[in-house]
């Protein structure tokens, strides 16, 4: 099924889509991730469509992703996701990575030579080095992560 409807200027197609009680699920691409939609068996095409926005704890973010949806359908530019900077890609990424040495049995100065690299582990002495701290903060951090702390990224950090 594609998403068409004249007032947008692009039509979309979905990824996947899964018929359910409430209506057909559909899942898109949208360039910096993937955006969820249910139709109700009651839309007809050329019909407006309307978001349901649950206004809980982690409603500014929904009406962001809304916002960003709205944009893709109507032809405009999609701003880049602002829940993590570069920097926290990239740790993101050697976390996943330490864990997965540790997982796959590697010592924490393998981990290290493959995220550092070999000759910059080598420069200093191994228990005193800060890089060992560094790995083993990512190892933790990662292991932290899969035990559920990965749902932290689909929010933005707002003060209370």
């Amino acid at each position: 099924m594609v998403l068409t409807d004249p007032r947008f200027s692009s039509d979309l197609h979905p990824s996947s889509s899964q018929p359910a009680i409430d209506g057909l699920h559909l899942s898109y691409e949208a360039g910096t991730g993937h955006i969820h939609l249910i139709l109700l068996d009651s839309l007809q095409p050329g019909q407006p469509i309307s978001a349901h926005v649950p206004l809980d704890a982690v409603g500014l973010d929904r009406i962001d992703a809304l916002s960003r949806l709205w944009r893709k359908l109507h032809g405009h530019k999609v701003p880049p996701d602002t829940r993590m900077t570069a920097q926290q890609r990239r740790r993101l990424k050697n976390m996943l990575r330490a864990v997965d040495g540790r997982m796959n049995h590697a010592d924490y100065r393998e981990i290290a030579e493959v995220i550092f690299g070999v000759e910059r582990v080598a420069a200093e002495p191994w228990k005193t080095s800060a890089l060992r701290d560094a790995v083993l903060d990512l190892v933790k951090d990662g292991f932290a992560m899969i035990n559920g702390g990965y749902r932290k990224l689909l929010r933005h950090r707002r003060r209370n």
